[in-house]
Formats: C-alpha cells, structure tokens, sequence
C-alpha cells in the first residue's frame, strides 16, 4: 500500500479529494492533510509518503517552494502531483524545472485523477525494481569485490591490459601508482621449514599470514599494494621514496616471516619504469626466483645466506660453509653445479646487482655504494664492476634512469 499526502489550503478541495475515489480499492492510503506548505513540509518529513498531492498557491510555502525543499526531508523519492486553479504555461514551465511528475486542473476530475495516480503507481512500482536491482547488483559487487581486484592484479602483471585500462581500474579500486615504483615477489617455501617442529600451515592461510607482514612492514609507504598471484606468491608494489630505504624491505620481509612463521622464502625485488612495465618486471623477478628455488635445499639456503650477508667484506666460502654445516669443498662443487658459478663469482653477481639498485638513489656516492655491498674500497669495486659490465660504476650510472 502506497502512502499519499494531501496539502492544500482549501478544505472542501482536501475532503473532495479524499471522497473522490476508494483509495483502498486502488492500493493506496492517505496518510495525512496538510493546510499550508509548512505544514506539508512537516508531514513529508514525518509520514515519506511515496505521493505527494498539493496545489501549487499555499500560505508560508508556495507548492514550487516546497517542492524545491523536498529532497532534504524526504528519504525516498517522492511522485509529486500539482494541483492548481491556473491553466497557464509559466506554471508548467517551473513544474518541468523541478521535475514534478504531474498536474491536474482544478476542479480535479476523477478519471484524471485515477489516470495520473495509477501513472504515479507504475513509475513508484518501476523505481522500486531499478532500486532493488541496485541494491541486489551492489550487493553482489560487494560480495565479489575482492575476486574482481584479484583478477584484475592477475591481468596486470600478466600484461593482459592496456595502459589507459589499468588505469581505469586502480580508479575504480581506488589504488594509487606512484612513481617511481618498485615491485617485491616472494616466494613461500613450504616444504623448508626453519623449524621442523613446526605446524602445519593451509596454504591460503599461510599467504594470508605473509600479506599481513608485508603490509606491516609497508605501511608507512605510499601508494603500496600487496596482493598474491594463483601460485601463491606475494606480491607489493609500492612507492620508492629513497632507495636505499626500499632495498632493506625484502630482508626485513624475509625476517619477519621466518621469525614469526618459521617458514623460509625467497624475496626478489626491481624498480619498475611506468605501468605497463609491472608486467615484464613481475615476469623477471619470477624468474630469478624460480631459477633459485629449482636447486637443491643446500644450494637454494646457501644463495640465501649469500644474499643475507653479501654487506660483510669478509664473507667468506668457509663461512658461508660452516652456517651449512658442510664442508667448504663439497658445498664450492654443489654451487658451481647447479649456478654455473664459483662462490666468487656468485657473491660478486650478488654484490653488482645489488649495486646497481643502489645506484638509482643519487642521493648515494659510488664509495658509499661500494662499502653498503662489502668492499673495502671503491676502486676494488670498481674493477669487480667493470669486469661484470665492461664500463666503471661511475659511466654506468651516467647512462641509467634515476631509480631501478
């Protein structure tokens, strides 16, 4: 049953109205009557009525006057029927302006009466399904918010979308890129625990678990958004505001999760050059990932304590050896086995690649690169350099974009 309010100053108009034809028959029921625009006012805010019939020449509040107030009061739409004596254009004119529904002529005739109220009732009947429908759709984006996003980081950095679409959907998702940006991977390995007596995690918990580090670890940084791919690896990408800041959140990730999970993992971590490169970069660091974890648990732990202690100008193959708790010999023949290189030559790879991220910080000089990646000098690290790439820190730095 729908609810109608009468306002108009006559009373004889008021019972006329009410006397004209069965409300009840016709699925409605007048709910008040009010003698001036104020008091309509009042009854619309206390009754929402979901018709409101009123004549256009009202004390303290004018008909246009009070439907021009009605959208503050009233919690629903409100069909708006005019009622008045003046059959001139200027009326009709305000009335289209104000979006009114409808008018009728006084004296009010009851066949225009009934067509304009069963008109009011098919609109009422029509908007309520689009608000249901509304209702019902917004329900289930809410419900399905989080695959959406899900699919939409999938298609990201698996270079399924254009640049002007990624956009659109970090609008819509309300995320923010900011540049430069940089781009963290890490891998779980569930099958190395740092504890073997340690329980046994669901797999979308244990991810769930290591998002929750990421973003605690990340929280003070700007536009950052951590999310995980359908293998299971956790991904963020967020703001690089100093470099050399950036580049200790893939250890501090690391720690955290062996600390509090007792899980190993393997974090890899790149600038990215703009959005459409988010997924060439997501594809490389996969790689490099991949390549180190497809090795033997000794082999896959000795690059990780590598990658942990490269800073260390002493580091050294014994060392590396005794934290293994293997011989030196045996572990230089597993490493050159399964890498291609020496223990040398790997901790120096380290050490370059390392440098090379760096190197995207101006703010950072070549000997205070050199000493953060473990020479003792920068000329030492200039020749390891140069032997990796065939040009000096100090030219490969002029020939780079300023972050990695």
């Amino acid at each position: 049953m729908y609810k109608v309010l009468i306002a108009d100053d006559e009373p004889i108009i008021r019972r006329g109205l009410r006397g004209l034809i069965d409300w009840k028959d016709l699925g409605l029921e007048v709910v008040g009557e009010a003698e001036d625009g104020e008091m309509a006012l009042a009854q619309v805010q206390a009754l929402q009525p979901d018709i409101l019939l009123m004549d256009i020449c009202m004390p303290f509040l004018s008909g246009l006057e009070l439907a021009e107030l009605l959208t503050q009061v009233a919690a629903k739409q409100c069909m708006v029927i005019v009622i008045t004596g003046h059959d001139e254009f200027s009326y009709a004119q305000q009335a289209v302006r104000l979006h009114l529904f409808d008018y009728l002529l006084k004296p009010v005739c009851r066949e225009h009466l009934l067509a304009v109220l069963n008109k009011a009732k098919g609109e009422i009947a029509r908007s309520g399904d689009r608000e249901h429908f509304l209702q019902w759709a917004n329900q289930q984006m809410c419900r399905n918010l989080p695959a959406i996003k899900e699919q939409f980081f999938s298609d990201w950095t698996g270079g399924r979308l254009t640049e002007p679409g990624i956009k659109e959907q970090l609008s819509f998702f309300h995320l923010e890129y900011r540049e430069p940006s940089g781009m963290i991977v890490i891998k779980i390995m569930e099958k190395i625990n740092r504890d073997e007596t340690v329980k046994q995690w669901d797999k979308q918990v244990l991810v769930f678990a290591v998002e929750n580090i990421v973003n605690e670890i990340l929280e003070s940084s700007s536009g950052t958004m951590v999310f995980h791919d359908k293998s299971g690896h956790v991904i963020a990408i967020t703001a690089i505001t100093q470099m050399s800041v950036w580049l200790t959140y893939g250890a501090k990730i690391e720690a955290m999760v062996e600390t509090y999970l007792k899980k190993t993992v393997f974090v890899a971590q790149k600038g990215i050059d703009g959005l459409a490169q988010v997924a060439v970069v997501y594809a490389g660091l996969l790689a490099d990932i991949n390549n180190k974890t497809n090795c033997t648990p000794i082999v896959m732990l000795t690059q990780k304590y590598i990658e942990s202690n490269f800073y260390k100008e002493d580091l050294s193959l014994q060392e590396v050896a005794d934290h293994m708790q293997i011989s030196a010999t045996y572990l230089s023949r597993l490493l050159k086995q399964e890498t291609g290189l020496s223990f040398i030559d790997y901790l120096t790879h380290v050490r370059v690649s390392k440098a090379i991220q760096l190197m995207g910080d101006p703010g950072i000089k070549i000997y205070e690169i050199a000493e953060r990646v473990g020479y003792s000098s920068q000329h030492y690290f200039s020749t390891a350099f140069k032997k990796a790439f065939g040009v000096s820190p100090v030219e490969y730095r002029k020939g780079r974009p300023q972050h990695c």
